[in-house]
């Protein structure tokens, strides 16, 4: 199963809009006052920034330069074992994967959602993605439930973390490492299968 990340960069330029300057003239032989005036326009973009899997945590500059994009998308390898000894298979819980996750953004509130392809296939058997559990280790940024298709339900990002005080109704700065686990409820038949799923983060 893989991930996708998302990143959107930002950049906010303060300009004089374009056009003839305004010119103004004052003549005479007592005291003179003139205007000339000047229009500006802010304008400071929206981003989201979204990984989930590879890479280190993104710092930023000192400048405001944002994270850089990947276009790595991270493997989750489940192996399922059985019980030892058991006069019929048994199927034990597969190991744990574990992700590094990171949510940031100037947008306000911020919510994840996961999309799957579909359940997870190997050549005419299935198992649904619903059954493959994901945690969060921070309520700050919570993982969200797993459809066994198409898009799921969403959950909040908690505003705020580390350097928002600024403007803590508006930045998001979150880390937290989900953990990917399956635990079979039937006997599934053996092989390898594969699907994927797309997590996204999205303003309201």
């Amino acid at each position: 199963m893989k991930h996708w990340l998302c990143l959107a960069s930002a950049a906010g330029l303060l300009v004089p809009l374009a056009g003839q300057a305004e010119q103004t003239l004052s003549q005479g032989a007592d005291r003179r006052t003139t205007d000339a005036r000047l229009n500006f326009e802010l304008s400071i973009d929206r981003v989201i920034f979204l990984r989930v899997g590879a890479g280190a945590a993104q710092p930023g500059t000192g400048s405001g330069t944002g994270p850089a994009a990947s276009a790595t998308v991270s493997d989750v390898t489940l192996s399922v074992g059985l019980a030892p000894g058991a006069k019929a298979p048994v199927y034990l819980p597969s190991n744990a994967v574990t992700l590094p996750v990171e949510v940031r953004s100037n947008a306000g509130q911020i919510r994840l959602s996961a999309q799957s392809s579909g359940p997870l296939r190997h050549g005419a058997d299935q198992i649904p993605m619903s059954q493959l559990s994901l945690s969060s280790d921070s309520a700050a940024l919570p993982a969200p439930p797993l459809p066994d298709s198409g898009l799921g339900a969403s959950v909040n990002v908690s505003l705020g973390g580390s350097g928002t005080a600024a403007a803590p109704t508006l930045l998001t700065d979150r880390r937290a490492n989900w953990t990917f686990r399956y635990t079979p409820v039937t006997s599934p038949t053996a092989g390898v299968y594969t699907g994927r799923i797309t997590f996204s983060a999205a303003t309201p």
